[in-house]
Formats: C-alpha cells, structure tokens, sequence
C-alpha cells in the first residue's frame, strides 16, 4: 500500500536520538526519486517497472521502497508531526517484530543512530 504524502522522515545523524510516543502504525512503501542514481537505483527502477532496457542517462527514475510509518508524537522536543517515517529496513524490521510480538501501544521508544548510510543503523529502547 503506498502511504500518503507529505512524507516525515526520520533523518537523524550518527548519536542523535529521538524519543516518540507511537500509538498506532502503518507499514506501506513510498516512491523515493534519488538524487545520486547508482546502478541498483536503476536495477530497482527497471525491475519495479518491467522494462528490459535501462533509462535513458541522466533521466530521472523513482524507485517504491518499504515505509513503516509511526503515528504518535515527538516527546523529547515540539514537533508539529503527527508521524514520523522511517525507510530503513534494520529499524523498520526491528519496529514491525516488536509491534507484531505484542508490544502494547501506546509505547514510548527512543531511537538513536549509530554511523552513516548505507550502513546506518538504529538502536531502539522501549520505555
């Protein structure tokens, strides 16, 4: 299911941590236009559309891409967002087996990341 737009990002740099009440979830996909296109961006593009030549260089491609989205609130700071998205597959993974384990909304998680894309990722505490 593609989620609606406006897409919130969770785009936290390495040490920075965010602490939000999640009342309730979606796990979706969204389109993604990158800006740096690597031959897997295009392999993606290519795969998702079944086209058997590559684009045209330099034309612009989207790519669908799992989302897990978290409806709640930002605790640690203000924030007029009523949820927040995250495309990385090790923290949506994480979130989805917790949630799907019976982990009891509303719950409170802090979030912290740990290194740079692609390697990113994401420790999760429940509190």
């Amino acid at each position: 299911m593609l989620l609606a737009e406006p897409y919130e990002y969770l785009d936290l740099h390495s040490g920075q941590t965010i602490i939000l009440r999640v009342d309730s979830y979606l796990d979706g996909t969204a389109v993604i236009h990158p800006g740096r296109i690597t031959p897997r961006h295009v392999r993606i593009h290519m795969d998702q559309r079944q086209l058997t030549t590559p684009p045209v260089a330099g034309e612009p491609i989207a790519n669908e891409v799992p989302v897990l989205r978290l409806f709640g609130a930002r605790i640690d700071e203000v924030s007029p967002a009523k949820y927040f998205d995250t495309s990385s597959k090790t923290l949506r993974a994480d979130l989805l087996a917790r949630f799907q384990a019976g982990l009891t909304l509303p719950a409170v998680i802090e979030l912290t990341a740990n290194g740079h894309a692609p390697i990113k990722r994401f420790s999760v505490s429940v509190g």
